[in-house]
């Protein structure tokens, strides 16, 4: 496991270089610097005890993009502990792209292989909402790797563990509560209807209930009567004066144990204490319906929880299906 930091290497730094190529700013320190293979450009990751940068361009040129993330918020994914190979990744998202830049090196399993410098090697991968467009190797004897300590200690000094399961970081604040755990049934998981709520808002609440937050709109081309309000990052179904649809693309909307758009993905499951029947640890989303001891026996209640590129929660949605 990757919190344990396997084979001898917990407290001891390894960083292997020959020549920096691309310097990380004064202040700071380099997780992985490389030149580009077949290509006159470098990248650097850099940071310091509060931000991680990118920066990628032409060598000896100012960059031609540059990215930063908050230690709290960046996508640092650590070594498994598995296999051969030592190697660290770092992912930088700007709108529906993501900038993943690695760095490694083989670990010696012989005094004869620890007498030689061992092979080292980097990357660069460009997606697009999820699907890779674009890869680069670096040039092996460019490659700067520090492995050992960094990012990982500034991690879990900001109060976060590693989820290997779900390959996301979960803050110790996340805790769950009696309505967030996921009960059994007996071919599923249901959840407490007392989550089925955002921002004080209920599934199955009057229209009253909405008070001054606006006037809802009938639903153009929708088959039943469906007046719908839209708030900033807050979309409100209403049909027969009742609440079955909210949707929420911001923090602001919460259910009452704290889920909301933000989470990662292990802060979620962390929350709702397993993984939803029928999903794994990193699914796209989570779907699954409140325990049937609340709305009698017309209605179902359903929260999907989707999430973005980034690992963390895009939407959250609670609806009520009638049959």
């Amino acid at each position: 496991m990757v919190g344990t930091r396997l084979i001898g290497m917990v407290h001891i730094g390894v960083f292997f270089t020959t020549q920096v190529f691309a310097d990380c700013p004064q202040g700071t320190e380099p997780f992985t610097t490389c030149q580009i293979e077949g290509r006159n450009t470098e990248v650097a990751v850099c940071f310091d005890d509060r931000n991680v940068s990118y920066s990628y361009g032409s060598v000896g040129s100012a960059p031609e993009l540059e990215l930063s993330s908050s230690i709290e918020r960046v996508d640092f994914e650590p070594w498994s502990g598995l296999g051969r190979s030592i190697h660290e990744k770092v992912t930088f998202y700007n709108g529906d792209y993501s900038y993943s830049v690695g760095g490694g090196f083989d670990r010696p399993f012989s005094d004869e292989e620890a007498q030689k410098e061992p092979r080292r090697f980097g990357w660069i991968e460009v997606t697009h909402l999820g699907e890779q467009v674009a890869y680069f190797d670096c040039r092996p004897e460019t490659v700067t790797y520090g492995f050992g300590g960094g990012l990982y200690d500034l991690k879990a000094a900001a109060n976060q563990s590693w989820d290997q399961y779900s390959l996301s970081w979960v803050s110790n604040l996340v805790e769950p509560t009696s309505s967030s755990t996921l009960r059994d049934t007996y071919i599923d998981t249901c959840l407490s209807p007392s989550e089925f709520s955002l921002g004080g808002l209920r599934l199955g609440d009057p229209l009253s209930m909405l008070g001054k937050l606006g006037s809802p709109e009938p639903v153009p081309g929708s088959d039943m009567a469906i007046d719908r309000l839209t708030l900033v990052d807050l979309t409100i179904d209403i049909f027969e004066d009742e609440i079955v649809s909210m949707s929420s693309t911001s923090p602001t909307w919460t259910t009452p144990s704290g889920l909301k758009v933000g989470l990662t993905r292990g802060e979620v499951i962390r929350l709702l204490g397993r993984v939803p029947v029928g999903y794994d640890p990193t699914s796209d989303s989570f779907s699954t319906d409140a325990c049937a001891d609340h709305q009698g026996d017309l209605a179902a209640w359903t929260i999907n929880i989707d999430f973005g590129h980034d690992k963390r929660v895009s939407r959250i949605t609670l609806a009520v299906f009638s049959y």
